[in-house]
């Protein structure tokens, strides 16, 4: 899978628009919220579930008809480009098996250490590295 598609579905599906914002103060104060809601248990690491089930709710969310995808109208026009690109099938719909295909290699670029379970640092590092590019 590539970087493109791993970068969209994260983008739509688990950070939150506000990450984006220009100061770079507020765009790690905002990772880290995001980091302590994932974190479901509250013991400093995000495990594999947690991940997951944090963006099982984020597509439900989005899925506005409640079908099981996501498709162009239930994008914001800003999103609806980057479609194509997450999209492996082509029938420019995400499903929820494109949306979780991504997950593990995802999961395992935020899990420098490869301990199987993501810190906080390791959280914030990753992000701070994306806003280079």
């Amino acid at each position: 899978m590539n970087k493109a598609l791993l970068m969209f579905c994260f983008a739509i599906l688990i950070i939150p628009i506000g990450v984006f914002a220009a100061n770079s103060d507020m765009q790690m104060q905002e990772i880290k919220s995001e980091f302590q809601v994932i974190d479901a248990d509250k013991n400093g690491f995000i495990t594999p579930n947690e991940m997951q089930a944090y963006q099982e709710k984020n597509f439900n969310e989005l899925d506005k008809d409640k079908n099981g995808v996501i498709d162009r109208n239930e994008l914001t026009v800003d999103k609806s480009r980057e479609l194509n690109k997450a999209d492996q099938n082509n029938d420019r719909k995400i499903t929820k098996a494109e949306s979780a295909s991504q997950f593990k290699q995802y999961f395992d670029q935020l899990d420098a250490n490869k301990d199987g379970k993501v810190s906080e640092d390791e959280y914030t590092d990753y992000w701070k590295l994306r806003w280079k590019f």
